[in-house]
């Protein structure tokens, strides 16, 4: 029963995405698309942002909700401040999310785009 949730959030939050990838004017590598899902807590979306924050990352959009027991959000985020490499950037949300017991799912806004066109 709890798969078929975290399925449903996936297609809900890659759906949300989309519409608000595909809202915006595109600059090449500019942006990034993440979607983040777990179990609910207080505290996720402050620690997700932190990590943005400390690489100078900008949130243009922002959707999330609780679905019973299961926090799910999506965000686009600019990351033409960020100093470091994309690489970098996304194992360091990526290993938060390992030690939160969170899934953080980061890609490039245009490979998105690319992997989610009908």
């Amino acid at each position: 029963m709890k798969k078929k949730k975290v399925e449903a959030n996936i297609r809900l939050v890659a759906a949300h995405a989309r519409s608000v990838a595909e809202s915006r004017a595109s600059t090449a590598e500019s942006r990034i698309v993440m979607a983040v899902i777990g179990e609910d807590r207080p505290g996720i979306m402050a620690g997700v942002t932190s990590v943005l924050a400390r690489h100078n990352a900008n949130i243009l959009d922002v959707s999330q909700t609780i679905m019973s027991d299961l926090f799910t959000m999506v965000m686009l985020v600019d990351i033409r401040g960020v100093k470091v490499p994309f690489a970098t950037l996304k194992t360091a949300l990526e290993e938060h999310g390992r030690e939160a017991g969170l899934s953080i799912i980061v890609q490039h806004e245009e490979i998105f785009k690319a992997m989610h066109r009908v």
